[in-house]
């Protein structure tokens, strides 16, 4: 007894002890949270944007842990602890800027959530503590539409196909949706495009729980997941869809929700098991499910892809000699066809062209021709007769390395040869393209569309070939003052003076003696420092300003083809200073000076996928890209049909454009120029 009141009077002085020690109190939780003093000296775990890292404690009263997170780009950030099986655990959180200054900080029981505004560059720490055993799922996202679970991008309507592009390593998509009824639900990616994209999927409920996760239908080769799992009717849940190994492309995010009550498939089978292919033979596979009326959903993936592949649809294609293995999935069942691809013997090898014209610097494709064309001997030895003028590659890809002629020649392993002449000229224009939105100001201020509006651009840009020359470009939201100078100086480093150089930038802009536009973090740039940090890129600059009063950039609402007095003086000196002409800079704003710029809705929901600037929606369908429904379109802009679009006709078109749309609105809208009538190619197609 003695010994028991002495363990029961140890217990109440520790009790004591650490209430004394520890005097905040968690929100809600009636619990004293930790002082920053007992949180570990030694370096705590590296945070990158989405990534996800466990956070796990044992059953002591206080454990705590540390996080570090650098950003790349300056913006407002959400610091995230996802349940992980123990809602009733009390959590508190905090994070400190680099000088151990408090920035901010939440406090949850099963999760916690902390918004902040992070700088570029500075190393942040998260610190979380915890009352007795707890386990999290620790990630910091970036607090804008689609990029957080607290924004998802809304599904509605039961099942749903939906495309989105990854557009940037570490990109993460949140979609959110409510299941319609009790019953069986199939969620996954099937890659859209020429490579495959590597895509990792989790389900959580609505309380941020994780319901499943899958990494790969079918490892390594099919990198599409697919989650299949019974909801309840009337809950909410959230799709976390991540790209592995920094990738980047589109995907097509396939929900299949029982909209009709029907089951899981209880038996499939496929119409066949054994298949033998010559290479680029097409045989169509198919399953049948039991019972009728079953969740039809199916999922085809190849063992092997380079021998043959398997499109959504069951088509089976040989590729190359060789066995593999077909596999089907519905349901929670799965069925397989094994795949044979028989060779066929090379009779002759010829180049579809006996000559090739490529620019110094540039590339150009040989095109083998095979006979007869399924050959399977289709792997070749290429040799450069002088690789001072001209080298290839193992795959017949030929880059210019000085103006002269040279010889290329294709062995196969069978000993059959074909030659082409290859001639190198003086080099071509090299196309880059920087591309600039501004979505979530640092005041709380947020610009629906202005990320639909930046991506829509970015992705027309990479469709384009000008005269066999494609855009490199660089994407990014939500810039600062230093950022903006850094990537400025990043995207055109390697600019040449015979190059092309396109910056488009979408934010808020204004007109008052002279004309400026607003970056995320309030600076405001005007029309001369931005001629200053564009000046020093060799070569053609093309500037698209895309906000309000942007034609202040430009002389007046009349005359478009001279600048206001800042920004034409500033060109004019640049003009003078260099060896370029005044014709250095093309010029197009989105609206006059006294006018505003507008945004709209292209769908019944305004919704940031419907949202998009007039002007770059006009701008991209001029370019033969379509910035809502995300698909390539006719070349609207090209008036002669050359397959080229030059500036004149892209003014021309989206002149037009924007006042077609704004048509009935009582506003009007004027795309400006300068100099008008010029011809500079700015976009394309092959």
């Amino acid at each position: 007894m003695k010994e028991k009141r002495a363990r029961l009077v140890c217990a109440a002085l520790i009790a004591l002890v650490m209430l004394i020690g520890f005097p905040r109190i968690f929100a809600g939780a009636g619990l004293a949270a930790p002082e920053n003093s007992l949180f570990p000296s030694r370096d705590g775990v590296t945070l990158f944007l989405n990534s996800r890292e466990a956070y796990i404690s044992g059953g002591s009263l206080w454990n705590s842990a540390v996080y570090y997170f650098t950003p790349s780009q300056s913006g407002e950030y959400v610091f995230h602890g996802l349940p992980g099986g123990t809602e009733g655990a009390s959590f508190t959180a905090r994070v400190f800027d680099d000088s151990d200054q408090l920035v901010a900080g939440s406090s949850g029981r099963g999760s916690f959530a902390v918004e902040t505004a992070l700088t570029a560059g500075v190393r942040y720490e998260l610190r979380v503590a915890s009352q007795g055993r707890a386990v999290a799922m620790i990630e910091v996202m970036k607090n804008a539409y689609g990029r957080s679970i607290d924004q998802p991008i809304r599904l509605t309507g039961g099942s749903v196909r939906y495309v989105r592009a990854i557009v940037s390593a570490r990109d993460t998509h949140w979609f959110g949706f409510t299941a319609p009824r009790d019953g069986w639900y199939v969620i996954r990616t099937e890659s859209m495009g020429g490579e495959a994209l590597d895509t990792r999927g989790f389900l959580l409920d609505g309380h941020w729980k994780e319901v499943a996760q899958n990494d790969d239908i079918l490892f390594p080769s099919d990198g599409n997941f697919r989650i299949c799992a019974r909801l309840r009717g009337g809950g909410t849940y959230f799709i976390r869809v991540s790209a592995g190994s920094n990738q980047t492309g589109s995907y097509r995010l396939i929900l299949a929700a029982p909209e009709g009550g029907e089951g899981l498939p209880k038996r499939i089978a496929m119409n066949e098991t054994f298949v033998s292919l010559k290479p680029g033979e097409t045989r169509a596979l198919s399953l049948s499910l039991r019972p009728e009326g079953a969740l039809a959903d199916t999922a085809w993936a190849s063992e092997d892809p380079g021998v043959a592949a398997v499109g959504p649809d069951g088509a089976v294609t040989g590729v190359a000699a060789g066995r593999t293995v077909v596999h089907a999935f519905a349901g929670q069942l799965e069925v397989v066809c094994e795949v044979e691809v028989t060779p066929i013997a090379l009779a002759a090898l010829s180049f579809e062209q006996d000559s090739l014209s490529i620019a110094q610097y540039g590339t150009g494709g040989l095109m083998p021709v095979f006979t007869p064309e399924n050959a399977s001997d289709r792997r070749l030895i290429y040799q450069s007769a002088d690789e001072d003028v001209a080298v290839v590659d193992m795959d017949g890809v030929v880059t210019g390395v000085a103006p002269g002629e040279t010889m290329i020649t294709a062995r196969s392993a069978s000993g059959l040869t074909a030659t082409a002449r290859v001639t190198v000229t003086e080099p071509l224009p090299a196309y880059r393209a920087l591309v600039l939105g501004e979505q979530n100001y640092e005041t709380g201020r947020t610009r629906l569309g202005g990320l639909n509006t930046a991506e829509g651009v970015a992705e027309t840009l990479r469709q384009q070939s000008v005269n066999g020359q494609r855009y490199e470009v660089r994407l990014q939201i939500d810039s600062t003052r230093e950022s903006l100078l850094s990537v400025i100086e990043e995207t055109f480093a390697e600019a040449r003076q015979r190059d092309v150089s396109l910056f488009y930038i979408n934010c808020h802009g204004d007109y008052d003696d002279t004309a400026w536009i607003e970056l995320h973090d309030g600076t405001r740039v005007t029309a001369a420092q931005l001629e200053q940090l564009l000046r020093r890129i060799p070569g053609r600059v093309v500037v698209i300003v895309d906000c309000c009063r942007s034609g202040g950039f430009l002389d007046s609402a009349v005359a478009a083809d001279r600048f206001t007095a800042a920004f034409g003086e500033a060109f004019r000196q640049a003009a003078e200073r260099s060896a370029f002409a005044a014709g250095k800079y093309i010029v197009i704003t989105s609206a006059n000076a006294e006018q505003d710029s507008y945004r709209r809705s292209f769908a019944n929901a305004g919704d940031e996928d419907s949202m998009a600037t007039i002007l770059a929606r006009s701008l991209c369908e001029g370019a033969g890209w379509d910035i809502i429904g995300d698909r390539q379109c006719t070349l609207k802009a090209d008036a002669n049909r050359d397959r080229v679009v030059t500036l004149q006709e892209i003014w021309q078109y989206t002149h037009r454009r924007v006042l077609y749309y704004l048509e009935g609105t009582g506003v009007t809208q004027t795309v400006c120029v300068w100099p008008e009538g010029d011809q500079t190619p700015l976009f394309g197609r092959e």
